[in-house]
């Protein structure tokens, strides 16, 4: 019984259901083992996987600009474009955001009025083109981006979108460009993190030290499970998850009014009190 279905995002559930795959293959080489029980599993599994299938079936379709640039960073060798250098960092497929993410990101957008947005983590511009699209007519997106390749990459796709005008690609350490804003007196109404994970409490301090958000804006963090680690004492535990969950329990204090989300590998969604 296979449900088989291609996600750039690991959401936990799909990791649990490849590891009940696995110990199903070793039990089904076990004589004792009950047929009812292998059945079981199967159904588990398939639940598991078909949970996330539903919800991209359920969502409305991204646009043509989108799903074009979803089969074109899908299909883009970013392991043969870091060995010939022309990337200072490795770039994956599994840094887009997903179908179902864009389409909440471009909701939220629309739902809150924002026509300022930072975006910190660009990649090959997927989220930043989805949440541009909820933007109105005299919205604006700065995406800031550490990778001059992958900017230049999401620059030469933008460019060809009826929204890529409203898209502006800042190219640099996130840390450093949050304060050249403070400088440049910038404020934003809606924030997307999706960028360096060690560094992700220091982006929500900075930004409320530098004065970047009021009251009004909307906060909303991608990966904030980080496969499970954030909340499995079994997983292996990195700087990285450190200090995602560093940043989960800073969300949770009176400061904040949070909601997490079980999207893909979990959004937060925040706002100042």
């Amino acid at each position: 019984m296979e449900n088989k279905i291609t996600l750039k995002t690991e959401a936990p559930t799909l990791i649990l259901a490849q590891r009940l795959k696995k110990i199903k293959q070793r039990l089904t080489n076990c004589k004792s083992i009950e047929e009812e029980d292998i059945t079981e599993l199967d159904s588990i599994i398939y639940m598991m996987e078909s949970q996330e299938r539903y919800l991209d079936e359920c969502t409305s379709l991204e646009s043509s600009d989108l799903s074009k640039l979803n089969k074109l960073t899908m299909q883009t060798d970013w392991d043969q474009i870091f060995l010939e250098k022309k990337s200072k960092v490795r770039l994956m497929t599994q840094m887009m955001s997903s179908k179902l993410s864009g389409q909440l990101l471009k909701m939220l957008v629309t739902m809150s009025g924002a026509k300022k947005i930072l975006e910190l983590g660009l990649f090959s511009g997927y989220s930043a083109l989805a949440m541009a699209e909820g933007l109105p007519r005299d919205g604006r997106l700065i995406s800031c981006e550490i990778d001059p390749y992958a900017a230049s990459f999401a620059r030469s796709y933008l460019d060809g979108t009826s929204y890529g005008k409203k898209i502006q690609i800042r190219v640099g350490p996130a840390l450093n460009l949050l304060d050249n804003f403070m400088l440049e007196g910038e404020s934003f109404d809606f924030v997307f993190i999706d960028a360096k994970k060690t560094e992700y409490k220091k982006y929500i301090t900075k930004i409320i030290a530098n004065k970047l958000i009021t009251k009004r804006s909307i906060l909303c963090i991608d990966n904030v499970f980080m496969k499970g680690a954030c909340f499995s004492k079994f997983e292996k535990q990195t700087k990285g998850s450190n200090e995602v969950k560093q940043m989960n329990q800073l969300l949770t204090s009176e400061k904040f009014f949070t909601v997490m989300l079980p999207v893909r590998d979990g959004m937060t969604i925040s706002k100042l009190r």
